[in-house]
């Protein structure tokens, strides 16, 4: 198993590496503190596995880095990392390409059991995380693109940029930012920010 994990905490990614390499054979792990560093080492590597993005990336998000590692690498499986074990966070993940989100606290045996399911092709999301992705407007909740629109508005994009970013029209960001709006209860944008963040979706 070929994995790179982009964080820019030097120690917890040689504390990472080191567990995981003696906790089962046949374990590469090569390390990345930003995610150009990391697209350029998963460009130059043949064979990688799993890439781990961390949320809190310095300057870059973590989802972003979903995205990007996506476009430039659709065949390496994204993971998600992140201090912040939470539910709309690992939605948002599995919406922006994650096939798995993994707090930094489980221990070393449920990240190895996660991430080789990821390598037999499957997804590792805890149930409320999966129900919260796949979750439809009729039910009353934002959609997994939804929050993918969200976490941009928070970002300050605007709907032209939302719509370049996610590949689609700019109609449909409205679209979005409207259900979102009515979802929420929220009168604007900046309304809406506060009231995604009560309901603990940023």
């Amino acid at each position: 198993m070929k994995l790179l994990l982009v964080d820019d905490h030097p120690l917890f990614g040689v504390g990472f590496a080191h567990a995981l390499t003696h906790a089962q054979a046949g374990i590469e792990v090569q390390t990345a503190l930003t995610l150009d560093q990391g697209l350029a080492l998963a460009a130059n590597g043949a064979g990688l596995d799993v890439v781990l993005i961390d949320y809190r990336l310095g300057g870059d998000s973590g989802l972003d880095g979903l995205r990007r590692f996506g476009t430039q690498h659709p065949l390496v499986a994204r993971v998600l990392i992140s201090g912040e074990e939470d539910v709309a966070l690992a939605a948002r993940a599995r919406a922006a390409g994650a096939a798995a989100f993994l707090g930094k606290s489980l221990p070393i045996g449920a990240v190895l059991q996660a991430l080789q399911a990821v390598c037999n092709g499957d997804e590792h999301f805890s149930p409320a995380a999966s129900a919260l992705s796949q979750r439809g407007a009729g039910d009353g909740g934002p959609t997994a693109r939804q929050l993918e629109v969200l976490s941009l508005i928070a970002r300050g994009r605007q709907n032209k940029h939302i719509a370049d970013e996610l590949g689609i029209a700019e109609r449909t960001v409205k679209l979005h930012v409207t259900a979102l709006l009515d979802s929420l209860g929220a009168r604007n944008r900046t309304h809406l920010l506060v009231r995604a963040r009560e309901a603990g979706l940023l």
